[in-house]
């Protein structure tokens, strides 16, 4: 069961154009005047995928809530077979679009997973926009996630790969889902990012992808998120640089990016404050709301100030 609901909330849209392209699709809740707050999805998911007690936690105190969907994804454009190639800077230079968009000179981002190596190249290149970087489910160096899953050896000489019979539990997942419905795929690939304590949030999954369906979504486009990210450097020689407030969130059960990424995180960081949460890669509905209202006072300490 959820345990907090955006259905609730009213959401105003804004369509952002990418000169050339077509239009990224974004929308925002919350008090007008209240400390903005950018929401960075990861790979291949819309926004419609940020937990609704997390968006609430937001909402509930005081903030204005952006999000949005990624080009390939979503409401927002699909980015064309012919044309060449993008890579994650194009991606960041998408998430600057929505906060000008929205007359945003400055917001605290929050990113999850590759949403989060967004956050980190916004907070380098443009510390001017970026007021508190919280970074969940994230990491400094995606190569060797990347690595295997892209059939490659892992480094043995950095930062761990995917947990032990991930990438088997992916394949068979695969297998099973074939002839099913969407929403019924997106369970059972999401159920395999799941772990610690906290039942698998099903039932929000489902709508979730319910949701993304009947927007347009089309989960193959969106492959074009991994080939971006794979192209693209680590930042941990530059993270050190970084002078922006950061709260880094990690699962102690993360499948596909280890605890010991967010650790580097925070090491790399300073002054960052590290978060160990019960959970894997996917907040689950028990977590989100109390997870929220902790990103919230991470953030309205920086209104304060």
């Amino acid at each position: 069961m959820n345990t907090g609901t955006t259905n609730t909330i009213h959401w105003e849209a804004r369509r952002v154009p990418v000169p050339g392209l077509g239009d990224l699709y974004s929308e925002a809740c919350g008090p007008a005047d209240g400390p903005p707050v950018l929401l960075v999805m990861g790979a291949m998911n819309p926004a419609h995928f940020w937990p609704p007690g997390f968006v609430a936690a937001l909402v509930q105190a005081g903030c204005r809530v952006l999000r949005y969907d990624h080009r390939d994804t979503g409401r927002s454009f699909v980015h064309p077979l012919h044309a060449p190639p993008y890579a994650l800077d194009a991606l960041v230079a998408d998430a600057l679009r929505v906060l000008d968009a929205w007359d945003l000179a400055r917001a605290a981002v929050v990113g999850w997973s590759m949403g989060g190596y967004i956050a980190q190249h916004l907070a380098h290149e443009q510390p001017q926009r970026v007021s508190r970087l919280v970074l969940l489910g994230s990491s400094p160096d995606h190569r060797p996630y990347m690595a295997a899953t892209l059939g490659r050896p892992v480094p043995t000489d950095g930062l761990p790969g995917p947990a032990p019979g991930f990438l088997q539990a992916l394949l068979e997942t695969s297998v099973r889902a074939r002839g099913l419905p969407p929403d019924e795929v997106a369970v059972q690939g999401w159920s395999v990012f799941h772990g610690g304590s906290h039942p698998f949030p099903a039932d929000t999954v489902r709508e979730q992808a319910r949701a993304a369906t009947a927007a347009g979504h089309q989960p193959l486009a969106a492959m074009q998120h991994a080939l971006a990210v794979d192209r693209a450097a680590p930042r941990t020689g530059w993270l050190p640089q970084l002078r922006v407030p950061t709260l880094v969130l990690h699962g102690a059960e993360d499948p596909c990016l280890p605890l010991a990424h967010g650790q580097a995180l925070a090491r790399l960081i300073p002054g960052a404050r590290l978060t160990v949460l019960d959970m894997g890669h996917l907040l689950p509905d028990a977590l989100a709301a109390p997870v929220g209202a902790q990103v919230a006072d991470f953030i309205r300490a920086e209104a304060a100030a």
